[in-house]
């Protein structure tokens, strides 16, 4: 019997609510992250043959009273994953991460190495994150032009007119992330409002989940992680530049990693057509299981 084409719903774990969204038929994909965000970065036409499970995570999830952001681990969110994989019925998937969550995705699958048949990282970094700042600083400042660093002063320059200082945490957060807009993206004038419509953001769980990554070390044990990795940067990425893994790469087995010459920080969205191609030519390459 065929799966249904999609599936919404949620689970309560310990002062959270983790909401799921299931879209479309084919080998089941587990984006961590958000059930919101991500789901509107990927191609309905990717949606043809694979199974997209988007999952939220905490510091993305509407909380109740009994969270108390000191007692979560990176564990707690290992956790999760494992308890919303259950959850949709994916016997065994291709866990999918970007950004940081794609650094929770490699820890999930060394924890549960016979759940996950592929690793996807999308402009994750390979370090903690005082070296990805450092990096990202260098990266910005020798190659973003400068008629995208005039577009940064200029969102900021809006931004600071009073605006931020009378918003909400959550609404200064999303705000920020919109007028750095020129780091994050391709095109600098970008507006990345409507991605976040909609989204629930637990800003002392932000500082927390950062402060799983401030002494990261990428630990690419072959007994542990067992599944091909895909790794894929944008050329301008200036917030996790590509070329923080220029000296790990070489150390690395089963991985593939793929440059996006027209891409920021997200290129399964701003080159989608490109990134299903790789996609799908990876999963065909590397494993027996099907693509199509």
């Amino acid at each position: 019997m065929k799966e249904p084409s999609s599936l919404q719903g949620s689970t309560r774990v310990n002062g959270a609510v983790l909401r799921y969204t299931v879209e479309g038929r084919g080998v089941p994909v587990l984006v961590i992250g958000s059930a919101v965000y991500y789901p509107r970065t990927f191609s309905r036409q990717l949606r043809d043959v694979c199974r997209l499970g988007f999952m939220d995570v905490r510091h993305f999830a509407e909380t109740d009273d009994s969270f108390s952001p000191e007692r979560m681990t990176l564990n707690t969110y290992i956790d999760d994953i494992e308890h919303v994989r259950v959850e949709v019925g994916f016997e065994r998937a291709v866990v999918v991460g970007h950004s940081h969550h794609g650094n929770l995705a490699l820890e999930y699958a060394k924890r549960y190495p016979s759940k996950v048949s592929h690793v996807v990282l999308l402009g994750s970094p390979p370090c903690d994150v005082k070296g990805t700042l450092a990096g990202a600083n260098e990266y910005w400042a020798s190659h973003a032009s400068e008629a995208r660093k005039a577009v940064l002063r200029e969102n900021w320059a809006r931004l600071r007119s009073g605006k931020l200082e009378a918003m909400a945490p959550k609404d200064a957060f999303i705000a920020r992330y919109i007028a750095d807009g020129p780091k994050y993206w391709y095109d600098p004038t970008y507006d990345a409002s409507p991605l976040w419509l909609g989204m629930p953001v637990t800003m002392e769980l932000v500082a927390v989940f950062r402060n799983f990554f401030a002494q990261y070390e990428l630990l690419w044990n072959p007994t542990l992680l067992r599944a091909p990795v895909l790794v894929v940067m944008g050329r301008h990425d200036y917030v996790v530049p590509h070329v923080l893994w220029d000296t790990v790469l070489p150390r690395l087995q089963h991985v593939s990693f793929h440059l996006f010459d027209q891409s920021g920080h997200t290129p399964q969205l701003e080159q989608q057509t490109l990134f299903d191609q790789v996609f799908l030519e990876w999963l065909r390459q590397d494993s027996p299981v099907r693509a199509v």
